[in-house]
C-alpha cells in the first residue's frame, strides 16, 4: 500500500473515530446557565440598630429548555458570605427553581425558593432562621430595545411570620444589544412587621462577544416601615460583579432573553436580600 493509500485509510480511520465520539458525546443541546460573582456594601438601619455589612455573593443558574417557543425549567443556588460584625461570618443560601412559558414575545412561569442563614446576621436577622418563598413572574419583550417585567408571591417561615407577601415591578432598556440598564419597584409586607418598599437600578455591560462575560453595577435602596412599637428605618446598597453567560446568545440581550431568566418569581425586599 502506497503512501497516499495510508492517507486515506488514516483519515478514513479518524472519520469514524470522530463520529463515535460525537455519538457517545452527552447532548447539551437545550442547556443554558449563568454563573454569577459579585461584592455588596450594604448600610441598614433598623429597630434603631445601624450597621454596615459586607457581602460576597455567588450564584449558579442551570436552564434547559425543551422548545422556544415552549416550555423549560431552571434550577439555582446561591451562597452568600455575609460579615454584618467584624470576623464574624453567616452563611445565606438559598436554592429554588422555576417553571415557565417562553417564546419570543416574552416569558411567564412561577418560582419557588428555599433561604437560610447558619448564623446571626445583624440587624436583619437575629438567630438561625430559614425563609420560604413561591410566586409567579413575567416578562414582556414590548420591543426588541424594551423588557417590561412583573412578579409576585408569598414567603414564610421564622425571619418574616406567616401570611407575608410581595409584588414588584421593572423594565429593561438595551441603548445597545450588549448595553442594559435595569430598574425595578418591590414592596413587601410581613406579618412580623417592618414592611420593605424598595427601588433598585443597575448597569450590565457585555464587552466581548467572544467572551461572554458581562460586568454590573447598581444600587438598591429600600425603607423599613415602623412595625408595633419599633423603629422603621432603612437599607441602602451598592453592589458590583461580573457574570458568565452559558448558551447560544451572542449578545447580552440574547443571553437575558433566552438563557439563564433572573427575573423569578423569588421576593427581593432590599438591602440586596434574595429570598
Amino acid at each position: 500500500m502506497n503512501s497516499k493509500r495510508w492517507i486515506a485509510a488514516l483519515a478514513g480511520l479518524a472519520g469514524l473515530l470522530l463520529a463515535e465520539a460525537a455519538s457517545a458525546a452527552p447532548d447539551v443541546t437545550g442547556f443554558g446557565g449563568l454563573v454569577d460573582g459579585g461584592f455588596v456594601y450594604a448600610r441598614v438601619r433598623a429597630s434603631g440598630a445601624v450597621l454596615d455589612s459586607d457581602q460576597y455573593v455567588g450564584q449558579g443558574d442551570l436552564l434547559y429548555t425543551f422548545d422556544n417557543p415552549g416550555l423549560a425549567v431552571q434550577v439555582d443556588v446561591s451562597d452568600d458570605f455575609y460579615y454584618g460584625v467584624a470576623h464574624r461570618l453567616a452563611h445565606l443560601w438559598s436554592a429554588g427553581g422555576s417553571a415557565f412559558w417562553r417564546d419570543d414575545k416574552g416569558t411567564f412561569g412561577f418560582s419557588g425558593s428555599y433561604f437560610s442563614t447558619d448564623a446571626p446576621a445583624a440587624p436583619l436577622f437575629a438567630g438561625k432562621t430559614s425563609v420560604e418563598t413561591y410566586g409567579i413572574f413575567g416578562e414582556y419583550y414590548i420591543i426588541k430595545d424594551l423588557t417590561l417585567q412583573a412578579r409576585g408571591g408569598g414567603t414564610e417561615g421564622g425571619g418574616v411570620g406567616l401570611q407575608s407577601y410581595y409584588g414588584a415591578a421593572g423594565l429593561t432598556w438595551y441603548d445597545d444589544p450588549d448595553l442594559a440598564v435595569h430598574a425595578e419597584y418591590n414592596y413587601t409586607t410581613y406579618s412580623s412587621g417592618h414592611d420593605w418598599t424598595g427601588i433598585e437600578g443597575n448597569v450590565e455591560y457585555l464587552p466581548f462577544h467572544s467572551v461572554p462575560v458581562s460586568l454590573y453595577v447598581g444600587y438598591d435602596y429600600a425603607n423599613i416601615s415602623k412595625a408595633h412599637d419599633a423603629h422603621g428605618g432603612d437599607s441602602a446598597a451598592v453592589y458590583l460583579g461580573m457574570k458568565f453567560h452559558f448558551g447560544s446568545g451572542l449578545t447580552l440581550r440574547d443571553y437575558q432573553r433566552t438563557g439563564a431568566i433572573e427575573w423569578t418569581g423569588d421576593s427581593r425586599p432590599g438591602a440586596n436580600l434574595k429570598f
